[in-house]
């Protein structure tokens, strides 16, 4: 079986195989797995100690050059190919289920955006009922509203990236210069499918809504004012969570990066107080995380390689 796809923004209306695709993402019609694992620091709305079950999606739509898990990405910028486990969508939704009942607070799909179709497919109303925690959707942000629609009643928790508020850094660095318009249509799709966030009275372990996450890139504060005014001018307090994500880590083995004067290096102090100041100024955002700079580190990207990738 085989179809020709326009699910996201960039419509190339390419032909999807079984496990490969001709579209800029590559995806085919089965999902392709790269790795799962237990991930203990995400936001702690999403877990109380127990941890996120993080299923990591291979490749993806949008493509950052400066991607920490670029290895997984789908680009060029790696040789090998990491081993992957193709599932069709009954197949994913068995496997929601079973990662559901490991003990872990909540069940993420880690960038998500290219099957949304497929997620969709799998997340059946008998997958759904079984599923015993929060379905988190880890996203890049660039979605079509009218593919995120499939998934309404499906995802508990929708965690969107707001990447960029300006076309030049998208172009640049993502090649997708009508992202930050993609991102708006994504995050307010989002926002409707759920509603205000909620959260369980005894753990305040977050049920239902919308993260909006945002990676302070090097040099470029105002993107970052950017995000974070939309978020404070389109939604009122206790609405939304927004994330405030300092962990950018340079791949200096990547030409692009070690090329680049402002994506070379980490975020400074300076860039990074002057983040928080700013959103903490904001009356609308009140719940909100920051990460501390000492984030952003290699050890805390997952090992992508080895046989055991699939577990």
């Amino acid at each position: 079986m085989s179809y020709l796809c326009s699910d996201c923004p960039r419509e190339c209306g390419a032909v999807r195989n079984e496990y490969t695709g001709e579209g800029f993402c590559g995806a085919g019609e089965k999902i392709a797995v790269a790795k799962i694992m237990r991930h203990m620091w995400e936001e702690p709305v999403l877990s109380t100690g127990n941890g996120t079950e993080n299923i990591f999606i291979y490749g993806c739509n949008l493509g950052c050059v400066y991607c920490q898990n670029y290895k997984i990405n789908g680009s060029l910028r790696t040789s090998e190919l990491p081993p992957l486990t193709y599932l069709t969508p009954a197949e994913f939704g068995e496997l929601l289920v079973e990662r559901s009942e490991t003990g872990a607070d909540t069940v993420g799909i880690v960038t998500g955006d290219h099957y949304i179709r497929q997620i969709a497919e799998a997340i059946t109303p008998d997958v759904k009922k079984r599923i015993k925690t929060p379905l988190v959707l880890n996203m890049s942000g660039y979605s079509k509203p009218e593919t995120l629609a499939l998934l309404n009643g499906k995802i508990d928790i929708f965690m969107p990236d707001f990447k960029y508020v300006s076309e030049k850094p998208a172009q640049e660095y993502s090649q997708a210069p009508d992202y930050p318009a993609r991102a708006v249509e994504t995050i307010k799709k989002c926002f409707e499918m759920t509603g205000p966030a909620t959260f369980d009275e005894k753990t305040y372990l977050m049920k239902s809504g919308v993260i909006i996450r945002h990676l302070i890139l090097p040099g470029w504060f105002r993107n970052t004012a950017g995000v974070i005014d939309f978020v404070n001018e389109n939604f009122r307090p206790d609405e939304v969570v927004f994330s405030l994500m300092s962990q950018y880590t340079p791949m200096n083995s990547i030409p692009e990066i070690s090329s680049n004067p402002r994506l070379s290096r980490r975020i400074s102090a300076v860039e990074h107080k002057a983040a928080i100041d700013y959103l903490l100024a904001c009356e609308n955002i009140t719940m909100c995380f920051c990460q501390d700079r000492a984030s952003s580190s290699e050890e805390f990207i997952p090992d992508f390689d080895g046989s055991e990738t699939f577990q």
